[in-house]
């Protein structure tokens, strides 16, 4: 069934880093997820005619809209639709580019009956019918358990497609372009090894391109050139800087800037079988902009050069891609003695202090080191017009100046609330001005960590807050998660930041996300949108409520997905 999502508009690139690199919710890096917004170019394909548009405003540095499952205006697929033909500074270290670095899913054989996905979406219905009221949808490589364990049993009569199933654990699935029940399909059989990896907090490989251009097909040497127009410069440039081999970043910025940071070896795997992928794969954009992002999936040589599949099966240079480190930050959960309150360092490592001979607080040499955390007793003392927190390393305090002090909240947004439910209701809560980020259940805090908010602080009156590239405040409720999703500027869209990771959308174009491109966690560096580590969003995404279905790439937070996990914003 080809559909497009309805739009979560995520702050045009509001959510796109500020720090410069890809542009995406908001970071000035990067696309961030919206960096352009949370709209899947491929989520645009066909043109969505209801979907709202947002944009970041002028002063975004990368506007950012996101295509979000929340919205109830996603348009219906019918049959003839869907059968109709294709028209810095991260810590860690960067994964692999090869074909090792993709681990396909369980093979066919012992999956068990399934309906699997060969399209960018292919949408779940609450019934066995089309409806702009899609209940989630399945990704690239993709599938999801038939209910009743066969193909037989799943099959359901319904309207607008002629082979309606039954999927796990509700909605129905058409099977037709974007959707089969064979395992071998061909296109099933093709996508199986590109799946991405949803037990990561990287479900695909991402770099930052440099102009990168896209070939739907392994390209002849003379497409290249056409593509291409530097691209015997380019190629010289490449033996000059392998054979400069170990001179260090300024050797090979003097050969050429646009190498610094580009992986040059060669991935060691020959080319895979390629198959004739159309639109419901494959996004119809030729390239990748500068300062764009891209997701693939593993790289191969070929015709001298390297090369990457994209996770919509496009083809790319690597020599044109800088892969991303990976952070290794995360958050801390509240348990086994760790407990609010906490501090978290931020930008720099920071001094410790302990009481010297005189009686005095002084530095003893030793620091807390950016972005690590510490249990403080809640004890706080002053000298010399400074305040110095005691913590829970015995005889260590901490400026507070230094510090981001996250408390345990007194009040929860969810009472007076009557639930009868027996599990604790969650709600999250986030400080913008802060950039701290507490999970909890019921007025028990579970998680702690730090975000990076929208770099325009919060929202001034009677001015839209994805206008200043701020964060919105407010009490609210996810109401669409999505494993991956990939962002299109709202005011750019040759800018896009790609596969953006475990989105959750609360308020409009707005949403919590993982942040691939950056590793200022505390900072203000989106469009509007709240950046989690890319550990710290997988970890909430399984967390909050609804949950995601095994299978399911995309969901909406509809009553039939059960109660949705509330999000409390302030200054």
């Amino acid at each position: 069934m080809a559909s497009s999502p309805p739009s979560l508009l995520l702050a045009a690139l509001t959510c796109a880093i500020a720090s410069g690199g890809a542009a995406a919710c908001s970071e000035e890096s990067p696309a961030e997820a919206a960096p352009a917004s949370l709209e899947a170019d491929a989520l645009r394909t066909p043109p969505e005619a209801d979907a709202p548009r947002v944009s970041a405003g002028p002063d975004a540095p990368r506007a950012a809209v996101v295509e979000a499952a929340h919205v109830t205006k996603a348009p219906a697929p019918t049959q003839a639709e869907a059968e109709a033909p294709p028209s810095s500074s991260a810590a860690g270290t960067t994964p692999p580019a090869s074909a090792a670095g993709a681990t396909p899913p369980a093979s066919a054989a012992a999956e068990g009956a399934r309906i699997y996905s060969k399209a960018r979406f292919a949408w779940i219905s609450p019934g066995p019918y089309p409806t702009r009221g899609w209940s989630g949808y399945l990704g690239l490589g993709g599938s999801v358990a038939l209910r009743g364990g066969s193909a037989e049993a799943a099959r359901t009569p319904g309207e607008g497609c002629d082979a309606w199933y039954a999927i796990e654990p509700r909605g129905y699935v058409c099977a037709g372009a974007s959707a089969a029940v064979d395992p071998n399909d061909p296109v099933v059989v093709a996508l199986r090894p590109h799946a991405p990896r949803v037990d990561s907090p990287w479900p695909y490989d991402y770099a930052e391109s440099t102009g990168a251009p896209r070939y739907p097909q392994l390209p002849s040497a003379k497409e290249q050139r056409r593509a291409e127009w530097d691209l015997e410069e380019h190629l010289a440039n490449i033996a000059k800087v392998r054979a400069a081999e170990g001179a260090g970043e300024e050797a090979v910025r003097e050969i050429d800037e646009a190498l610094v940071g580009v992986d040059l070896k060669p991935a060691g795997v020959a080319a895979p079988a390629l198959f004739p992928f159309g639109g419901l794969v494959r996004e119809g954009r030729d390239r990748i902009v500068n300062g764009s992002t891209v997701a693939f999936t593993r790289a191969f040589d070929a015709q001298d050069r390297t090369w990457v599949v994209t996770s919509d099966q496009a083809y790319m240079p690597k020599d044109r891609l800088k892969p991303y480190p990976r952070s290794s930050f995360q958050g801390v959960w509240l348990k086994d003695g760790r407990s609010l309150p906490l501090a978290f360092f931020r930008k720099t490592d920071r001094p410790k202090y302990q009481r010297g001979a005189g009686g005095r607080l002084e530095p003893t040499g030793a620091s807390f080191a950016r972005l690590a955390s510490i249990g403080l007793t809640g004890r706080a003392e002053s000298e010399d017009g400074e305040r110095f927190l005691e913590t829970r390393e015995p005889g260590v305090y901490v400026r507070a100046d230094d510090t981001v002090v996250i408390e345990a909240a007194k009040s929860s947004p969810l009472e007076g609330e009557a639930d009868p439910s027996s599990p604790p209701r969650k709600w999250i809560e986030v400080s913008v001005l802060g950039g701290w980020f507490v999970a909890y259940e019921e007025l028990t805090p579970v998680f702690a960590t730090l975000i990076s908010p929208g770099r325009g602080g919060v929202p001034r009156q009677g001015i839209p807050a994805i206008e200043t590239a701020a964060t919105p405040t407010g009490r609210f409720r996810i109401d669409g998660k999505f494993v991956t999703a990939t962002m299109v500027s709202s005011t750019n869209d040759k800018i896009v930041h790609s596969e953006v990771q475990f989105v959750q959308n609360f308020s409009g174009p707005h949403a919590l996300h993982g942040a691939y491109w950056h590793d200022a966690w505390g900072e203000p560096k989106s469009g509007g949108c709240v950046n989690l580590s890319p550990i710290d969003a997988k970890q909430m995404f399984a967390w909050t409520d609804p949950p995601v279905p095994e299978g399911w790439h995309g969901l909406r937070a509809s009553r039939d997905a059960g109660r949705s996990t509330v999000v409390l914003i302030h200054r």
